[in-house]
C-alpha cells in the first residue's frame, strides 16, 4: 500500500556556453576559437517560449522509496512560419558543473504525476511533444522538462532550452579562418557517419542559438519541498 506525505505525490513503481580553453592551451599562446555571439536582430525562425519557475516533486515507488525531482512546465506557439518543427532540448548544469539531460530516464509515471499536480490535461509528454507546430496560438504545445534533484546541495543551477531557436553559426579556426570541421553523428545510433570507403564523414562546427536560464536556489538538501528559487538571468548564447 502507497501512503501519500502532505504535499508529496505518490505514482506507480518508477523505473556556458561557447569554448572555453583548457587550463594547458590557456598557457601558451595558441589561438582559441572565439566564441560566436546571437545576433542582436535575427531573420532567422524562432519559437515564443514560456515557462514557469522550476519546482520540485516527490514520487514514491513501490517499494515505499521517496524520489525527488525537478520539473519545469514550459510552452512553445509558432507565430513565424506556416509550420515550423519543434526537437527541445534541454539541457540542466549544475554549480558544480555537473551536465544533466532533461527527461533522460524519467519514468513515465513521473510525468503523469506532474501533469496531475499541475492539472493540465493538455501537457505533452517529452515524448509526445516533438513534431510539426502550425502557426498560431490554437498550436501552441505545452511539455515539462524534468530532472532528478541531486543529493548534493545545489545552490544554483542553469537550464539550456534548445530547439526553440533557427540561428546558427559556424566556428572557425582563428589561424586560418576556415570553419572548424567534426565527424558528423548518426542521431539514431550514434556512431560517426562514414563514406563509401569507410572514411568518417565530416561537417563545419556550428553552434545553436539557445536560451539560458540561471537559477538560484539555496538550501534544497534541506528544504527539497517548496524550495526558494530566483531566476539571475536569462539570456540567448550559442552553444
Amino acid at each position: 500500500m502507497k501512503r501519500c506525505f502532505p504535499a508529496l505525490l505518490c505514482a506507480a513503481a518508477l523505473t556556458g556556453t561557447g569554448f572555453l580553453p583548457s587550463p594547458a592551451l590557456a598557457q601558451d599562446d595558441t589561438p582559441q576559437p572565439a566564441a560566436p555571439q546571437p545576433d542582436a536582430v535575427t531573420n532567422d525562425w524562432a519559437f515564443d517560449f514560456e515557462y514557469d519557475t522550476p519546482t520540485t516533486i516527490a514520487i514514491e515507488d513501490a517499494d515505499g522509496t521517496v524520489h525527488w525531482y525537478w520539473y519545469m512546465v514550459y510552452s512553445v506557439t509558432n507565430y513565424d512560419q506556416d509550420e515550423l518543427f519543434f526537437d527541445p532540448r534541454i539541457v540542466i548544469q549544475t554549480d558544480s558543473g555537473k551536465i544533466v539531460k532533461a527527461n533522460l530516464g524519467v519514468d513515465t509515471a513521473v510525468f503523469r504525476a506532474v501533469r496531475d499536480h499541475v492539472r493540465n490535461p493538455l501537457l505533452k509528454s517529452p515524448v509526445e511533444v516533438p513534431g510539426k507546430v502550425l502557426k498560431g496560438e490554437d498550436w501552441t504545445r505545452q511539455s515539462v522538462a524534468i530532472w532528478k534533484v541531486t543529493k548534493a546541495d545545489v545552490d544554483a543551477f542553469r537550464v539550456f532550452v534548445g530547439g526553440i531557436f533557427g540561428e546558427t553559426k559556424a566556428v572557425t579556426d582563428p589561424a586560418t579562418g576556415e570553419p572548424i570541421m567534426v565527424p558528423d553523428i548518426n542521431a539514431l545510433t550514434g556512431e560517426p557517419k562514414e563514406d563509401g570507403d569507410g572514411n568518417p564523414v565530416m561537417k563545419p562546427l556550428e553552434l545553436r542559438r539557445t536560451k539560458l536560464l540561471h537559477f538560484e536556489t539555496p538550501g534544497t538538501t534541506e528544504t527539497k519541498q517548496n524550495p526558494t528559487i530566483t531566476l539571475k538571468e536569462e539570456k540567448d548564447v550559442m552553444r
